[in-house]
C-alpha cells in the first residue's frame, strides 16, 4: 500500500478546508507529495524523515533545513510507515489538530486501498465472464478455480440466457441481484450462466415476467458455456424473425430452423429424424402417411380418402409420427421440419 500524488493532493486540501494550517503529506522516503503549498511539492521534507525512521511523531520548533516549525506524524498502517502527515505552525498550537489529521489521513488511504482492491475485483470478474462468454477449448484447472472462486461450478455443464432489454432498469436490477454470474455484453444486452436445473428455470421464470426485459435467449446445457451463449444469441436471431411478438426463445424449441438458417451439415440434419420411421420398418405406413397429408395440404379428409384408412387411423398415425420424430404433423412449424426431413431423407 502506497499513498499515491492524487490522494497526497486530495487529502491535503481536504483536511485545510476544516484546519486552518497548511497541509502536507510526505511518502515513505520523506518527499512531499501533497502540500497547500505547491512549491513545496517534490522536496524532501527532513522531520518527515526523522519521522519515518523513528517511527514517532516528531515536532519541529524552529525553521531549519528543509523543514518548518510543526508536528509530523508518521502514518502507520498494518505495522508498516507509509508516510508522515505534517501540519504546518508551532507544535503547541497545531497539536490539537495533528492527531485528528493523522486519523482521517489513514481513514482515507484504507478507503482508497478498498476502492482500488474492488475495482481490481471488478476488472478481473469482467475478463473472466468475457473468456467464458468466447472460451472454445477445455477449461484447465486455473480456469475452474476462478469460476469456483465466484461460486460457479463449471465441471457441470452450463446455461447461457441472452437478455435483450433495459438492463439498467430498477426491476431488472432486482432480478439480476439474485444470480451472480451474470454480465453485460453491450449497452442493452446481459447474459446470465446457470448450472442448476432449478436455478435455470426459476431464472427463466422471473425474467419472462420482468417488464424491462424485451426478448430472452436461451441456449442448451452444454460443456463450454460459450457454446451455449453461440445457440441462446441464434435463438433470439431466429425466433424474433420467425415471431417477432414472442418473448422468450430456446434454442431446443427453434433448433431446426437455426440449423437450417445457418446451412448446418451435422448430426442433426432434418433427415436423421426420418431414421425412428426407418428403424421400426414403417409397418403402419407413416412415411406414406405423412406424404399424403402433405400433398393435400394437411386436409384431414382428403387424406383419409387416398389413403383409404379410418379417420381416427390417420389420427394415430399422426400422433405415432409425433411420437417417434419429436414432430408434431399438425403445426405448421414442425411440418416444414418434416418436410425438409422427407427431403434430406437418406
Amino acid at each position: 500500500m502506497k499513498i499515491s500524488k492524487s490522494l497526497a493532493g486530495q487529502i491535503a486540501q481536504e483536511m485545510m478546508s476544516v484546519v486552518p494550517y497548511n497541509i502536507n503529506v510526505m511518502d515513505e522516503n520523506g518527499f512531499i507529495v501533497g502540500s497547500g503549498d505547491l512549491k513545496r511539492v517534490g522536496t524532501l521534507h527532513e522531520g518527515a524523515r526523522i519521522a519515518i525512521q523513528s517511527g514517532h511523531v516528531f515536532e519541529v520548533y524552529e525553521d531549519g533545513i528543509g523543514m518548518k516549525p510543526g508536528v509530523n506524524e508518521p502514518i502507520i498502517i498494518d505495522h508498516k510507515v507509509l508516510g508522515v502527515v505534517g501540519i504546518t505552525g508551532h507544535p503547541d498550537v497545531v497539536r490539537p489538530f495533528s492527531k485528528l489529521v493523522r486519523v482521517t489521513t489513514i481513514l482515507l488511504i484504507e478507503q482508497e486501498a478498498r476502492n482500488k482492491q474492488e475495482q481490481d475485483d471488478r476488472v478481473k470478474r469482467v475478463k473472466f465472464y468475457h473468456e467464458l462468454s468466447y472460451r472454445k477449448g477445455a477449461y484447465d484447472l486455473e480456469f475452474l478455480e476462478r469460476a469456483s472462486s465466484y461460486g460457479l461450478d463449471l465441471k457441470k455443464k452450463c446455461w447461457a440466457i441472452l437478455v435483450d432489454g433495459d438492463v439498467n432498469g430498477k426491476e431488472f436490477r432486482n432480478v439480476f441481484r439474485s444470480y451472480p454470474h451474470y454480465w453485460n455484453l453491450e449497452n442493452d444486452k446481459a447474459v446470465f450462466f446457470i448450472t442448476d436445473g432449478f436455478l435455470y428455470k426459476e431464472l427463466i421464470g422471473k425474467l419472462s415476467a420482468c417488464s424491462d426485459v424485451g426478448r430472452i435467449g436461451s441456449g442448451e446445457a452444454e460443456e463450454l458455456a460459450a457454446y451455449s451463449l453461440e445457440q441462446a444469441q441464434a435463438a433470439i436471431h431466429i425466433g424474433s424473425r420467425v415471431d417477432p411478438l414472442k418473448k422468450l426463445y430456446t434454442y431446443a424449441e427453434l433448433r431446426f430452423l437455426i440449423h437450417l438458417s445457418y446451412d448446418y451439415e451435422g448430426d442433426e440434419r432434418p433427415g436423421v429424424i426420418y431414421a425412428f420411421l426407418d428403424q421400426s420398418g414403417d409397418k403402419t405406413g407413416l412415411i406414406e402417411t405423412l406424404q399424403v397429408f402433405i400433398t393435400e395440404n394437411g386436409d384431414h379428409n382428403r387424406t383419409v380418402q387416398k389413403l383409404n384408412i379410418h379417420r381416427n387411423t390417420l389420427n394415430y398415425r399422426l400422433n405415432r409420427i409425433h411420437t417417434l420424430t419429436g414432430k408434431n404433423p399438425r403445426n405448421y412449424i414442425e411440418l416444414f421440419e418434416l418436410i425438409c426431413g422427407l427431403m434430406w431423407r437418406k
